[in-house]
């Protein structure tokens, strides 16, 4: 049974749900069009494409702005998705975050979203560390992109759910998955604490039914049915609709 103190602490989601749940997908990899995008729809389900610009090709750009218009959020990824933030020898890892700098990061924000703003029309997107990691030549730069009003809320590589609004940071919400071979029973355990707690938790996902990292179609499809049978207690939106409102609250 939850304290006096737990209750009064939880998160009063609207229409009387008693949690939020979002779905997130990394990449804009093929299986997510083929996939996921096609199983969300069906059951009236919307997620959030976190989009790196040098992985798009041209002709994907259709496929990604007619997600947009059918309501999914298309999110920020950097350009180039550089990981590695522990030390290396710059002179021979050029691609590595540990070789970048702040101003050489934010730019590259900036830049994506303008792509990103010429496939849907909207001016700041929502933000996905790329390999979960916040630190550009070792210097975290989560205050440097919050000050710079590049994006409003920026997903880590933190697992967990998130109970309580004082520990809602903008910079850093936290998700759940991942990691390949994923089963549906392993999110919707996550999705029954969430509930439990009165709490939000964000999904991530790279492949369905297909390239890297992925979970089966039929295990995603299982997520989504188990989601769409109890809608009247589980709000699902998009990263950016349910953080705005956790946002309203904070403020």
């Amino acid at each position: 049974m939850l304290s006096t103190a737990q209750l009064e602490a939880q998160i009063p989601w609207p229409k009387g749900k008693k949690a939020a749940v979002i779905l997130t997908y990394d990449d804009g990899i093929s299986s997510q069009w083929e996939y996921a995008m096609p199983q969300l729809e069906k059951r009236g389900l919307r997620g959030t494409f976190f989009l790196f610009g040098s992985g798009i090709k041209p002709n994907e750009i259709p496929i990604w702005r007619e997600a947009a218009k059918k309501g999914h959020e298309l999110g920020n990824h950097t350009i180039y998705h550089l990981c590695g933030a522990e030390p290396v020898d710059c002179n021979t890892s050029l691609d590595c975050l540990y070789c970048y700098t702040v101003k050489l990061m934010l730019g590259e924000i900036k830049v994506m979203n303008t792509f990103l703003s010429s496939i849907d029309g909207k001016e700041i997107h929502s933000f996905a560390y790329p390999c979960g990691e916040y630190k550009a030549g070792g210097i975290d730069y989560t205050d440097s992109l919050y000050q710079s009003g590049l994006t409003k809320y920026a997903r880590d590589g933190s697992g967990g759910v998130l109970s309580d609004l004082k520990n809602f940071r903008p910079m850093h919400v936290p998700c759940f998955g991942g990691h390949s071979g994923m089963t549906a029973e392993q999110y919707i355990a996550k999705i029954n604490e969430a509930v439990d707690k009165h709490g939000m938790v964000v999904f991530i996902f790279h492949g369905v039914g297909g390239n890297y990292l992925k979970i089966e179609a039929d295990e995603h499809a299982k997520i989504l049915d188990f989601l769409k049978a109890h809608k009247n207690e589980i709000w699902v939106d998009t990263f950016s609709n349910v953080l705005d409102y956790v946002s309203s609250l904070k403020k």
